[in-house]
């Protein structure tokens, strides 16, 4: 009878060890799983963005029978954020980038409607480069698609200012056989009054992750802004011609490529390790 009674509780431990043994390996399989991906995600990481994108200037007559055009035109960002990251799937972020654009229109004058010049009549165009410093604040979201392919959906705004740069006045002088004049002038305004103003992003980038444990996202992204912070009134004065006037504005609105190298702070020997761990 003592020996049934100790073979039972002989069983009962032995039970009771291997219920524990198999939680304790699950668990540390877990959280070494877990603790990679916090060495390789840390909270706060550092981006550097580059993004190109393309726009158009909105020109409108209002009299007058010669039309001012523009072609499409390009703007160029180069900045840094500061990522934190609220969970695995959810971060805030906010930099500081620096805008340069490069704006241009262009008209041109009937062959027979400045009698007396010299050559071909010329071409009333411009081109010339603009400036801003921008600062995006966005809550980025973490897609995974079929447990590969990781896409990054990101809102937000964007606060603009451009008051650095200096107001110009443009103008067009021909000189014929008579006399010298102009044919077109614009006072172009650049600088918002002074004023910052806001516009609105959206995006989604695919996410690489290197072998270096930072991260590479490329992708696509629109800035839609509600204020002209270019803007001016032309006309074009062609004599013996009524004269056309209208507005030039440029907002801002744009679609993008973003690339952005985003250093991780990952301590790749401790990730390495975990890697071995759970293999």
């Amino acid at each position: 009878m003592m020996r049934y009674k100790l073979l039972m509780v002989l069983c009962v431990f032995l039970t009771k060890a291997s219920l524990c043994q198999l939680p304790s390996e699950y668990i540390f399989n877990n959280t070494s799983r877990n603790m990679n991906s916090e060495l390789a995600m840390k909270k706060n990481k550092i981006g550097i963005e580059i993004t190109t994108s393309v726009l158009q200037a909105k020109i409108t007559r209002e009299q007058g029978n010669y039309r001012l055009r523009s072609h499409l035109q390009s703007a160029y960002s180069i900045g840094i954020n500061d990522i934190y990251s609220i969970n695995q799937g959810l971060s805030i972020s906010s930099g500081f980038h620096f805008v340069i654009g490069i704006r241009n229109f262009f008209a041109n004058i009937p062959d027979n409607d400045i009698p007396g010049y010299p050559s071909e009549p010329p071409v009333i165009e411009d081109k010339d480069s603009w400036a801003a410093i921008r600062i995006p604040i966005l809550i980025e979201k973490k897609i995974k698609i079929k447990k590969v392919k990781t896409f990054v959906l990101k809102m937000g705004v964007n606060i603009k200012y451009s008051g650095f740069m200096q107001d110009i006045l443009i103008g067009t002088r021909v000189t014929t056989s008579n006399q010298t004049f102009d044919i077109f002038n614009v006072e172009l305004l650049q600088r918002n009054n002074d004023k910052p103003w806001v516009t609105f992003l959206a995006g989604v980038s695919k996410l690489f992750v290197l072998g270096n444990k930072n991260i590479l996202t490329v992708g696509l992204q629109a800035d839609i802004s509600t204020t002209y912070f270019i803007k001016g009134n032309y006309i074009i004065t062609i004599p013996n011609q009524p004269n056309t006037s209208g507005t030039y504005k440029i907002s801002g609105t744009s679609l993008g490529l973003a690339v952005q190298y985003i250093l991780t702070g990952a301590n790749k020997r401790l990730v390495r390790n975990y890697q071995k761990n759970i293999r």
